[in-house]
Order: C-alpha cells, then sequence, then structure tokens
C-alpha cells in the first residue's frame, strides 16, 4: 500500500476514543513522503515561531528563520514596520542573505548585485530591461505577526489570523506578561529524531522517574494534570513538591522576580501550539523551545530562557542564570537521548504501532491534531 493511503488508514485509527485510539504509525516517523506531506499540511497551514521581536528592533535588523530550506527573513524596515520575505532573490534564485541574523540598511543579491529596500522593493536592477516591471520582481512576502514578543510567520494564506490562535493560549500564558521578558539563555542543537518525537516527549511526564529523577523530586508526575482542547493549544500543570519554589538546581528562586501570575506560582505550566512551539512557565522564567524539523530523522531545537527585566543579573554575576539554564541543559540531553532511542526504534521491522496508556492522554491530544493533517 503507498505510504500516504496506509497513513489515511492509520489516522483513522489514531482518532478513535483515547481507551481505543492506537498511536501513530511507523511511517509517521520515518518516510520521506509522509515528512513532505507534513510540511505541505501541518507546517505551511499554521503560524510558526521564528524568535523575540527584540532581535529585530532597530531598523535593518534581520533575522533569518530556518523554516525553509532557504530561509524566510524578516526584517524591521525604516518606517519601523515589521515584514518578512523569503530569501530568494526574484532574478535567479539566488539566497540574499547568510546567517542567522544581522543587520543591513538594503538587501543586495551576491550573485549579480539585485538590490532590495527593506520594505522588499527592488531598487537596482544591473542590466535589467528598460520595460522590467520592478513591482513585479519585489521579494516575495510571507505573513508575519508578534504576540507576547515572540514573532510568527505563517507560510500558507489558509493559516487563520495570528489573532484568532493567540486568544486561544492557556490563561496562564494570557495573563502573564511576557512581552518584556528578557532573553537570558539561548542554544541550539539538533537531535537525531523525528520531530513528533521530541513534541511527544513533552506532552508527557510518565518517563520523569525514569529518565529525570531530579525533575521528578521537584514536580511529581503524580501531580501532573493535562490541559486538552481541539488545538492548536494543549497543555499541562504540575504542582511543585512541598518545600519547592521552581524547577532550577536550588529549587529556590533566589531572588529572581516573578514572571508568572499570582495563582499560577505553585505550579509549572507547559503549552504547546501546534505545530512546533513548546512552552514551559515556571513562576520565575519561562522557557520555550522551538522545533525546526530537517528530514524526517532530524530536528534543530532552540531552547530559550527568559527572566523578568527586573531580574537581568548585573554584567559578571550570572549565578542566577545558571542555577535554571544548567539544570535545564541536564534535563534537555536526557531528553535528546531518550529521542534518539526512540527513533532507531521506530525504524525497526519489529515495531507496530500501539495502544497509548492510560497517562498519555496530551500524547494522544497532539497525535489526533497530526491525524487530521493527514486526512486533510
Amino acid at each position: 500500500m503507498p505510504p500516504l493511503a496506509a497513513l489515511t488508514e492509520a489516522a483513522h485509527a489514531v482518532l478513535r476514543p483515547f481507551g481505543e485510539a492506537r498511536s501513530l504509525p511507523p511511517s509517521a516517523y520515518k518516510d520521506p513522503t509522509v515528512f513532505e506531506h507534513e510540511q505541505t499540511h501541518i507546517f505551511d497551514c499554521h503560524w510558526l515561531c521564528v524568535g523575540r521581536e527584540e532581535d529585530v528592533s532597530r531598523p535593518g535588523q534581520w533575522l533569518r528563520a530556518p523554516v525553509t530550506p532557504e530561509g524566510v527573513l524578516i526584517v524591521r524596515g525604516t518606517d519601523l514596520g515589521l515584514r518578512a520575505f523569503y530569501n530568494v532573490c526574484r532574478h535567479r534564485g539566488s539566497t540574499l542573505l547568510d546567517g542567522p541574523c544581522g543587520r543591513a540598511m538594503s538587501l543586495r543579491c551576491p550573485y549579480h548585485g539585485w538590490t532590495y529596500e527593506l520594505s522588499g522593493a527592488l531598487c537596482d536592477a544591473p542590466h535589467a530591461p528598460k520595460d522590467l516591471d520592478r513591482a513585479e520582481h519585489a521579494l516575495s512576502s510571507v505573513r508575519v505577526g508578534v504576540w507576547q514578543g515572540f514573532v510568527f510567520v505563517a507560510l500558507g494564506e489558509g493559516a487563520p489570523s495570528l489573532k484568532d490562535v493567540t486568544h486561544k493560549a492557556p490563561s496562564w500564558l494570557t495573563e502573564s506578561d511576557l512581552s518584556h521578558a528578557r532573553r537570558v539563555h539561548q542554544s541550539e542543537y539538533t537531535v537525531t529524531a523525528n520531530w513528533k518525537l521530541l513534541v511527544e516527549n513533552f506532552q508527557e511526564s510518565d518517563h520523569f522517574a525514569r529518565i529525570h529523577p531530579a525533575l521528578e523530586r521537584l514536580t511529581p508526575n503524580a501531580a501532573a494534570r493535562s490541559v486538552l482542547g481541539e488545538g492548536p493549544w494543549l497543555g499541562g500543570t504540575m504542582t511543585f513538591a512541598d518545600g519547592v519554589e521552581t524547577v532550577s538546581q536550588s529549587g529556590r528562586r533566589l531572588g529572581r522576580a516573578f514572571v508568572a501570575s499570582p495563582q499560577y506560582r505553585r505550579q509549572v505550566s507547559d503549552a504547546l501550539l501546534f505545530p512546533a512551539l513548546l512552552t514551559s512557565l515556571q513562576p520565575d522564567y519561562l522557557l520555550t523551545y522551538r522545533l525546526y524539523p530537517l528530514s524526517p530523522e532530524r530536528t534543530t531545537v532552540v531552547a530559550e530562557t527568559f527572566f523578568h527585566p527586573a531580574s537581568h543579573p548585573a554584567e559578571g554575576d550570572p549565578a542566577d542564570i545558571d542555577d535554571v539554564v544548567s539544570f535545564w541543559n541536564g534535563v534537555n540531553e536526557e531528553d535528546r537521548s531518550i529521542c534518539e532511542r526512540q527513533q532507531i526504534g521506530v525504524q525497526s521491522r519489529g515495531y507496530r504501532s500501539s495502544r497509548y496508556s492510560l497517562v498519555e492522554d496530551g500524547v494522544h491530544a497532539f497525535d489526533s491534531l497530526v491525524a487530521r493533517a493527514y486526512l486533510s
């Protein structure tokens, strides 16, 4: 049976009631045809987080988001407007800019020198015909928006408005002022595993005792609760163990200002914005993970930590940052390792889809969003 035909059949099994459903089939994690289908029917149909507004706050600042092979450029114009374009010259298709970010007052192609204004308009086209329609040869634009200080792009016209998406966000995100949070740490790494395995891992805490014993001591799995919906937001909360103030090496806030609003300061509040933004709100900081699928078996992760502006440490005094970052570096490495073990296993001829365990309702909710996309 062709991969997509088999996938359709498997999708219906995923969409059965939780107690009867079966997990995604092996092809969902390894087949190139399925991966291409996901790019069109999942990633092109939803808003994707690509960075922070502070990264492009001044005219000429740009960042390149790896949401396509060539990348999408997000640019702050001289009029202070934020725009996004495919990183492709309209002349012969060369990519325009390299690297993750920078600043330039125009966008010049390195191949033949065609040059674009920050608005995307073509302003110089050496040796072009005199009757060239310059408006027709402006950079190809991409929808862009900002919410809570985060920058998003939508590759496909079928995605709803960003406002329609964000007003459905969990209350702990909408009631906490995250727009002024300051990034104190960023790391980027590649996991040799399918992107969905990373999300499924995020969607359950049953593995804590075996994979994250240090995390289990702070936020016991027994106190975890899923917050489910029809998407694009899924979430969950975990209550702290007695005497714990936050998730860190010390388990204490160490004077860090609160980021979460008062009613959410005795718990961890996790939320997934489908398909590829993972957020974890702690009382005194916010974690985010942006996933960029590279292939069926490789995913780039950009992990970031944000503090309240009042908690930003003085130069040379990074102790309160390290209290958080060193803890999560260890947890992230544990997750990377177990997801890579899974990737090896799901590629085995001995693996088949299975029933969900009784504590995997969050995994089933995510897989159901994927399955509906497979049926589109």
